[in-house]
């Protein structure tokens, strides 16, 4: 029984082993962390073995060995004494040199490649020692601490550990070829990079000087540099006059000038160009000066933004001129002579990050690479466009047809006729009439309102649209029944104070009925009633004031000028001031009432004060809608001050124009007719007067964003 157990026992031990080799097998040709790894074979080892301590060492990167896994070291007493550790030390140093695995006794020597010993086992543990050897060399050593056992349990054990070392050799081999592969494509991916980097900046240089128009150059610099440099925006600068304006910024097609934030970086950019230096913020090893700070404050409140370079862009040296016979010296002096003066930047790169608050990783040399080479495109750029004649000539070169000889006397003709044209634009006078849409009117116009909520109950007959009504005729008669519960409520308490007051008289008549006391109370009472009677006399006098006011009277004579009464009010509720029609005086005078847009406002005031200084009339022609064939006339009365939006007119100013209305016919004369009106607003030149409208709109629209 005895035999079949150990022999049972023996093949359960060989499958675990033969298991567990099989399981680290496999993890040696997969990716795995090599502390899972080695934990994996330490566990293994320890559960196999039945060990005291194991202890996987390593080269390092710096060439030392190192721990990467141990278990159980505490319980060997090796740590429990400086001496220990130091004699521990020596014996794996020992034991990594040696050939071959070792077996170490408890108080063995380790012997050195002379013979000598080297370090001694000072433990009362058995040391098992195998050398992990890789393709490059020795890589590491799994020592094992065990208690001393038979002979060739020992060497069973040795084996075992030999067997574990190769599997950690495979291991390491396959990791250091994957790290080989991982660094050969981490150098082709930096190679890609680098060539990437170089394609991106000789397209930069290629197409910044492609166009020599200083706004095109700014747009191409601000989109291209923003891809060169890797930040969030890049904004350009270039100088206008004797300012630096910003032109161009990247992912943007236009500048908005009156924004806040462009009026910031323009001021921040402009002081910056005034010191000469570079900005870099942040950088705590430069010192910003306090012009400079205050206006950086502001525009990081504006932008949000972390990080931010601006480069003044001066004006490039002239290049030393090689002549035949060598360098031009004259050339190279004045190249190298410091100039007299500062000489003013001809524009700025500004570059942002807004996640960003170190200048790393090269941004400082790839913002500098950019910003030498748009100074360059943009001084040509600038040279070029200040050519004398350059618009014409610019024009010139792009119309090589115009100058060709067979062409060239119809170009002549084609440029004095223009000119002559623009000519009589300038110099030609005329009339300025500036025209706007109103309606015909009568002066005397009422309105008629409701004095009261109610109800229409009755419409008048004959009162209709166009019908002649007189001042106080009665128009239509309104129905308010909270109105008439109060006044039969206070008609019930009229009548019962009354009533009360008469058995209160007749009873203090009685006077030989009734004590003294009870007459003197009686006597208060018919006082009492008196006053109540009075005050409701007094409320239904009150009541019979406001009942008139459902009566709706005309307030004047005249014509009723609005349509469709009787369907608009008729049973309808109203409340108090609402308009329930309107009442005009057509045979009195007449009047237009023109809406001026707001934005021709200032010639028509400028021409009535100059008519008024003159003791004159301001003019004002109309037709109307319906006779638009006659053409009237009339003077300006009254130019209200507010403008109001009216319609689809929009914004327009109220012009009260006087006519004469014995020179319409009487067909002529309908309240509301559409009119069209034209106020002379003195002479002006031919051109204005025909394109006054598109000047302001440029004015408006252009120049006024440019300023």
């Amino acid at each position: 029984m005895t035999t079949y157990d150990e022999t049972e026992e023996f093949e359960r031990a060989k499958r675990e082993i033969s298991d567990f080799l099989s399981k680290l097998e496999q993890m040696a040709h997969r990716d795995v962390a090599a502390g899972e790894f080695f934990g994996f074979l330490r566990d293994g080892v320890h559960r196999l073995m039945e060990s005291v301590a194991e202890v996987v060492w390593l080269v390092g990167e710096t060439g030392q060995v190192e721990p990467i896994v141990h278990a159980g070291i505490e319980a060997t007493g090796v740590q429990a004494s400086p001496e220990g550790v130091t004699a521990h030390n020596a014996m794996v140093a020992g034991l990594f040199g040696s050939g071959t695995g070792l077996l170490v006794p408890p108080g063995g020597s380790i012997a050195g490649p002379d013979g000598a010993a080297v370090a001694t086992n000072s433990t009362p543990l058995l040391v098992i020692a195998a050398p992990i050897d890789s393709t490059a060399g020795r890589a590491g050593l799994i020592e094992i601490l065990h208690q001393p056992n038979h002979e060739d349990v020992q060497r069973g054990y040795l084996r075992f550990s030999e067997q574990v070392a190769g599997l950690a050799a495979i291991y390491l081999d396959r990791q250091r070829n994957a790290q080989q592969v991982a660094a050969q494509r981490q150098q082709l991916v930096e190679v890609d990079a680098q060539q990437s980097a170089l394609s991106q900046v000789e397209r930069f240089s290629r197409v910044v000087h492609e166009s020599l128009d200083p706004i095109a150059t700014a747009f191409v610099l601000a989109n291209e540099a923003r891809r060169i440099i890797g930040c969030d925006r890049v904004s350009v600068l270039v100088k206008r006059g004797r300012t630096l304006r910003l032109e161009a910024v990247s992912g943007q097609e236009s500048v908005e000038r009156r924004a806040s934030a462009v009026q910031a970086i323009e001021a921040l950019t402009r002081v910056v160009a005034r010191a000469g230096d570079p900005l870099w913020h942040p950088d705590p090893q430069a010192e910003v000066l306090p012009q400079i700070e205050e206006e950086l404050e502001n525009y990081i409140d504006e932008s949000h933004a972390t990080a931010l370079a601006i480069i003044p862009l001066a004006k490039p040296k002239p290049t030393a001129v090689v002549k035949p016979g060598g360098v031009d010296a004259v050339a190279v002096a004045k190249a190298e002579a410091a100039p007299a003066e500062t000489p003013e930047p001809i524009g700025a790169l500004v570059a942002e990050w807004f996640s960003s608050t170190a200048f790393d990783g090269g941004k400082r040399a790839r913002v500098e690479l950019v910003a030498e080479h748009g100074k360059m495109a943009l001084s040509n750029a600038l040279v070029h466009t200040g050519l004398p004649l350059y618009p014409l000539l610019n024009f010139l070169g792009k119309s090589r047809v115009l100058t060709t000889t067979r062409n060239l006397p119809k170009t002549v003709a084609a440029v004095l006729g223009t000119l002559a044209a623009l000519a009589a634009l300038v110099l030609v006078p005329a009339e300025l009439r500036l025209e706007g849409k109103g309606t015909l009117e009568p002066v005397h116009r009422r309105e008629v309102f409701a004095q009261i909520d109610g109800v229409v109950e009755k419409i008048e007959p004959g009162v209709e649209g166009g019908g002649d009504v007189k001042a106080g005729q009665l128009l239509a008669t309104l129905r308010n029944r909270d109105l008439e519960v109060a006044i039969a409520d206070v008609l019930g308490k009229k009548a019962s104070s009354e009533e009360q007051l008469v058995s209160t008289r007749r009873s203090l008549l009685e006077d030989d009925k009734i004590s003294a006391d009870e007459k003197l109370r009686m006597a208060g009472r018919r006082a009492q009633l008196e006053r109540e009677v009075e005050s409701l006399a007094a409320q239904l006098a009150l009541y019979a004031e406001k009942k008139k006011e459902l009566e709706v009277r005309s307030p004047i004579d005249g014509v009723i000028v609005t349509w469709q009464v009787r369907d608009l009010l008729l049973l309808r509720p109203v409340e108090k001031g609402q308009v329930l029609m309107s009442v005009a005086d057509k045979t009195g005078p007449w009047e237009l009432e023109i809406n001026m847009p707001d934005d021709r406002l200032g010639h028509v005031n400028r021409a009535a004060a100059e008519a008024k200084a003159a003791g004159k009339e301001l003019i004002v022609d109309y037709i109307l809608a319906t006779d638009p064939g006659t053409r009237h006339s009339g003077s300006v009365k009254e130019i209200h001050e507010q403008a109001e939006v009216r319609g689809d007119e929009g914004n327009t100013v109220l012009v009260r124009v006087t006519i004469d209305p014995s020179r319409h016919e009487k067909e002529e004369l309908g309240a509301g007719a559409s009119v069209t009106a034209r106020v002379a607003c003195g002479k002006r030149s031919l051109g204005y007067v025909w394109f006054h409208d598109v000047l302001s709109f440029i004015q408006t629209q252009v120049l006024f964003r440019l300023w």
